[in-house]
């Protein structure tokens, strides 16, 4: 028996994440065509059938044909909660569950999914300033170069011309090196605030500035330096000065799960004037690395310039978040907040404690976690993970908003797209859905260009951005034709309208707002061409960054589908008596839209190939009306 059709089955809650304490109501209406309903149940559990409570259903009344059912439920417990029903018809148990895939209610499905609902720490509070802005993400060595700052070159690395191709072939027969540099810095970054600021960013976040022995600065070699290539500790802090001067605020790559190997801790190499864990057991940092039960030291995904620390070591963690700590000296150099690097291979305790740290450093410090997945629904060992609940991260790096926009601008595939807005919204708490970090490319994936024209996987269950090729290919095809290129900006614009105007913040990778393209890195970490600033891409940014700093509602507004196709978007940001309606069209048709005339009436801020009831090829319109 499989009931789901329209008004057989209703199901109503009043909140889908809460601050713990509090209440939520749960209604079900079940037409009487079902049968006679004696009893219905809530079966109710932090993760799935585990500890699970059963809670009675209160019978309202009967109202045409239809039987109502309510209950309060209390959530003492910050977490994930699994829910389900169960009903007693005729004497008979029966249960209701969400079908796979249309997330209908339906009876009798035994492999159906359940409702969640989150709960939360009441005290989480995200700072005003990191909620519904426009972010950059700078890559420093790629950025921009200063001409005011000339380090002496260091062994072992190689400078190039800015503008050639990063290297990508393997070096020696382990790994690839990144050891080829071009010189970006912090002063060049500080130059170019005037430029950010043209664009509307609030929120200037680096890659990682200590020094390291690689371009990327992910295999930390001291904490407590800015690597010579991109400046001084002094550079930062006047980074720091100019940004908050001019309305910014800057967010810095905090590696806290590994180090590089050839780091005053480590010292694989004998580069420092200390005794490294490599050396022995007799070194202060021997028991800040984890090791395996032969004693051999652990390294990150198997990479073994990348030692894994170990964060239930005290020295460790002193050394990191203690009083006068890396992120009490960093915060001392003007910093806002941090980004923690695979924030989902640190225990929660370890996030808890860096939170602290922040916190007690700036009472609006922000910190953002690189978690790939849904962080809600996370696990760890069998174990939910906690740090989206209060007590760790304010909010994460959104990569489901990004392969869901990417997949539907492409392929036009609505019901992923839906189904996983859907899943974040209903599951994240507001305070990290209004900051979430939403991109469209990173350092770690192909640029948005070249995954809408370029190789994309189009499968549900994959990543878009992820091919099959290796760098050789990728090196190979690393260019687009005149027609891709421009067909690829046309589909990138329909996708930055919609990465902007969803909840969270914005974010740019750096070089995306001129056109630059590249498949995986280092192909995707190319040098900032500056001779397209100011070209017609970057101009359409400038308004994108103008309309979401203009609209200030849009920061916590809700946030609803009005139509959505394989071919046409529509949606709404809401919040009291204002709203804005936006409208693209992904493909090269004209195409009809079955809107509501109170939608059109309004002031067109942008508008595209737009027309009353129907929207032309690639077009696009974002109108403010009254809601």
């Amino acid at each position: 028996m499989n009931e789901s059709k329209d008004k057989i089955i209703e199901v109503k809650i009043s909140k889908t994440t809460i601050k713990i304490n509090q209440k939520v109501n749960i209604c079900l209406e079940l037409s009487e065509d079902i049968g006679f309903v004696n009893e219905a149940n809530i079966l109710i559990s932090m993760k799935n059938n585990k500890d699970e409570k059963q809670i009675r259903m209160k019978y309202l009344w009967t109202q045409n044909n239809v039987n109502y059912f309510t209950c309060n439920v209390d959530f003492e417990h910050i977490g994930l909660y699994y829910f389900y029903f169960q009903l007693i018809i005729n004497g008979e148990e029966k249960w209701i569950m969400l079908d796979q895939k249309n997330n209908k209610p339906v009876i009798d499905s035994v492999n159906g999914k359940k409702w969640t609902i989150t709960a939360y720490e009441s005290e989480f509070e995200v700072p005003d300033w990191a909620q519904g802005k426009v972010m950059y993400h700078i890559f420093v060595d790629r950025f921009y170069r200063s001409k005011e700052y000339n380090p002496k070159e260091i062994k072992n690395r190689s400078t190039k011309k800015w503008g050639e191709l990063p290297e990508w072939k393997i070096q020696d027969k382990e790994k690839h090196n990144n050891t080829d540099f071009f010189m970006g810095n912090l002063k060049g970054i500080e130059e170019k605030i005037p430029y950010l600021k043209k664009l509307g960013v609030k929120i200037i976040y680096l890659s990682p500035i200590c020094e390291s022995q690689s371009n990327h600065r992910y295999d930390v070699g001291d904490y407590e330096k800015v690597d010579t290539y991109l400046g001084e500790n002094k550079d930062l802090k006047n980074l720091c000065v100019k940004a908050h001067r001019n309305g910014m605020k800057i967010i810095v790559d905090g590696v806290f799960n590994h180090t590089g190997n050839d780091s005053k801790y480590f010292n694989e190499y004998g580069n420092y004037n200390t005794l490294g864990a490599f050396q022995g057991k007799e070194s202060e940092y021997f028991q800040w690395y984890k090791k395996d039960k032969d004693g051999n030291f652990e390294y990150w995904w198997g990479f073994k310039n990348l030692p894994v620390c170990n964060g239930n070591n005290p020295q460790w963690q002193e050394f990191i978040y203690g009083k006068n700590g890396i992120i009490d000296k960093w915060f001392k150099l003007g910093i806002d907040g941090l980004r923690l690097d695979v924030a989902d291979e640190l225990n929660d305790d370890f996030i808890k404690n860096i939170r602290n740290a922040v916190k007690r450093n700036k009472k609006d410090g922000f910190i953002i976690g690189e978690v790939w997945e849904n962080a809600i629904t996370k696990e760890r060992n069998g174990i939910q993970r906690k740090y989206l609940l209060g007590q760790g991260l304010d909010t994460v790096m959104n990569y489901p908003f990004t392969n869901a926009i990417l997949k539907y601008v492409r392929f036009g595939d609505y019901n992923f797209f839906k189904n996983t807005v859907n899943e974040i919204l209903t599951q994240y708490p507001i305070e990290a859905v209004n900051s979430l970090m939403n991109s469209l490319s990173t350092h770690d994936i192909s640029r948005a260009i070249t995954t809408l024209c370029g190789d994309g996987i189009e499968e549900s269950n994959l990543l878009i951005w992820d091919t099959k090729n290796d760098r050789k290919w990728q090196a190979e095809n690393d260019y687009l034709e005149e027609s891709k290129y421009n067909k690829a900006k046309h589909l990138f614009k329909i996708a930055s309208i919609i990465q902007y105007f969803l909840p969270g913040n914005s974010c740019i990778y750096y070089g995306d707002e001129i056109g630059m393209y590249g498949y995986r890195d280092p192909f995707n970490r190319k040098c900032f061409n500056w001779s397209e600033e100011g070209n017609e891409l970057n101009e359409f940014f400038k308004k994108l960054g103008e309309i979401k700093n203009n609209y200030v509602f849009l920061k916590d507004a809700k946030f609803e589908i009005i139509e959505l196709n394989d071919k046409v978007m529509v949606f709404q940001r809401i919040k009291q008596d204002e709203a804005i309606t936006v409208i693209v069209n992904r493909t090269n048709e004209k195409c009809k839209l079955n809107l509501f005339e109170k939608y059109e009436n309004g002031e067109f801020i942008i508008q595209k190939n737009y027309q009353k009831h129907c929207i032309g090829e690639y077009g696009y319109a974002i109108i403010k009306n009254k809601s």
